[in-house]
């Protein structure tokens, strides 16, 4: 099987033989940077609401109401605010498609560039 390794932008794919799938790697958050899906997430939360997260998750630890791991704020972040909007704990995948969270960022359009990437024939 004749393979190659296509590089783009730091995501990676591997290549194959016309007919064979291709593989692709990407690490979250954004394949560059330790992290899980919710810090792939935090991104696409409005910036006017961050500050205001931050502050109610550093009340809730501070009077020992939040137990979370330091590993899983960007979780607790995340969820905090999704909790807020109509129809609270709604799933990530709803949230992006209702525009809860807003798909178009930088880390989401290197991420589309890269299913391209995999996906194009």
């Amino acid at each position: 099987m004749n393979e190659e390794w296509c590089k783009h932008n730091g995501d990676t794919v591997l290549l194959s033989e016309k007919g064979l799938p291709r593989l692709g790697f990407w690490l979250m958050p954004d394949n560059r940077i330790d992290g899980m899906l919710e810090d792939f997430c935090r991104e696409m939360i409005d910036a006017r609401a961050t500050a205001i997260v931050e502050k109610c998750l550093n009340i809730a630890q501070e009077s020992g109401h939040a137990t979370f791991k330091s590993t899983h704020r960007s979780k607790a972040f995340v969820h905090t605010y999704l909790a807020w909007q109509d129809e609270p704990g709604r799933p990530l995948g709803q949230a992006i498609t209702a525009r809860v969270l807003r798909g178009k960022t930088s880390t989401a359009d290197a991420f589309v560039n890269w299913l391209t990437t995999l996906f194009a024939e």
